[in-house]
C-alpha cells in the first residue's frame, strides 16, 4: 500500500550498512533507544552528505529529484518520505483488495523461499540499480540490516524490495 505518511513534514532517514541478519528476537518495546544506539548519535554521524549517487531521487512521482544517496564510513544513507510498501506475501491487510498496486512478490525471499510479509517483517525498499546509484556496489544486499530514524526513534528493518 503506497500512501503518504501521516506526518508529511517529518522525514525519515534510512541508514544502510552491510551486515548479516541478527538472530531472531522478539520486537523491543517502542522506545527512543535501541540498545546503546540513539537516534541523535546516528544523525550526528550522517549530518554531512557526501554524495555517492550520480544523481538524485524523487520522493514521489510529481516531486523534483532532490534526494542524493550519501556515504559515510561503512554506510550509505538518504532521506525518505516514509511511504508504506505492502508488497509480498498476502495477508489480512496487505492484499489486492486493500491495495490496488499490490504485488505478491518482493525482490528478496525468506530463507524458506517464500516472499516477505510486510505485515510481519519490517523491510525497506531500496532504489532499483540504475545509472544513478547501485546499492550492490556498496555491499548492500537483500537482508542487510537497516536503521530507520523517524523523529527521535531508531527502528531496525532489512532490505526487502527494490523499486
Amino acid at each position: 500500500m503506497r500512501v503518504q505518511s501521516l506526518t508529511l513534514v517529518a522525514a525519515g532517514v534510512a541508514l544502510l550498512a552491510p551486515a548479516p541478519l541478527p538472530a531472531a528476537r522478539p520486537s523491543p518495546p517502542v522506545a527512543v533507544r535501541e540498545g546503546n544506539v540513539r537516534a541523535a548519535d546516528l544523525l550526528a554521524k550522517v549530518r554531512d552528505c557526501v554524495p555517492v549517487s550520480k544523481g538524485r531521487y524523487r520522493s514521489d512521482a510529481r516531486s523534483r529529484a532532490e534526494i542524493p544517496v550519501c556515504g559515510a564510513r561503512g554506510a550509505v544513507f538518504w532521506k525518505a518520505d516514509m511511504d508504506i510498501d505492502c508488497d509480498g506475501r498476502p495477508g489480512l491487510l496487505c492484499n489486492g483488495r486493500n491495495d490496488p498496486l499490490f504485488s505478491g512478490a518482493t525482490a528478496y525471499q525468506q530463507s524458506d523461499g517464500r516472499y516477505l510479509s510486510a505485515e510481519t517483517l519490517p523491510y525497506v525498499v531500496v532504489p532499483t540499480p540504475s545509472g544513478i546509484w547501485d546499492y550492490r556496489v556498496h555491499g548492500i544486499r537483500g537482508g542487510s540490516v537497516v536503521a530507520v530514524i523517524y523523529r527521535d526513534r531508531v527502528e531496525y528493518a532489512v532490505v526487502g524490495d527494490t523499486g
